[in-house]
């Protein structure tokens, strides 16, 4: 009866020093992804991110329902008050709203920045959205958001 209980007190000490093995193992390996994770090397945006952007920013809008209503209902200030608290603060935008037929809907200049920061830019990304309609009434609209880092 002693070995037995001298085997099974090895094998409880051989699964602690498994356990704590294991345990060192795991830190070691998150400790060198942390220390090689490639983070990013500039603090710009490049195109495809600002079109990523975009495309979450009117997405995000548009499923609450409040794109359509304020395009529909000419609610420029309100669209204009949605981009910009859903943007990044350093993310400039222009949103110019279309016809079907291609022509501007009269609207004032939805815009956050100035027309210098888009004319200087060398990264201008420009998103195309389409919403086709509000309460059963088939008019589409086109939605043309550009975006710059100031």
């Amino acid at each position: 009866m002693k070995r037995t209980r001298k085997a099974k007190a090895s094998m409880g000490q051989m699964r602690v020093i498994e356990a704590i093995m294991a345990s060192l193992i795991v830190v070691a390996a998150l400790s060198f992804l942390y220390v090689f994770a490639a983070a990013p090397s500039s603090q710009t945006y490049e195109p495809g991110e600002l079109e990523k952007i975009g495309h979450n920013v009117l997405h995000d809008i548009d499923e609450q329902g409040l794109l359509t209503r304020y395009v529909y209902n000419s609610e420029w200030a309100n669209i204009t008050a949605a981009l910009t608290v859903s943007v990044p603060n350093d993310v400039y935008f222009n949103l110019t709203i279309y016809d079907v037929n291609g022509n501007s809907i009269g609207h004032p200049l939805i815009q956050y920045g100035s027309s210098d920061v888009f004319a200087k830019s060398k990264i201008v990304a420009s998103i195309t959205y389409i919403i086709s309609g509000y309460q059963t009434v088939y008019n589409p609209r086109i939605l043309v958001l550009k975006l710059v880092r100031g």
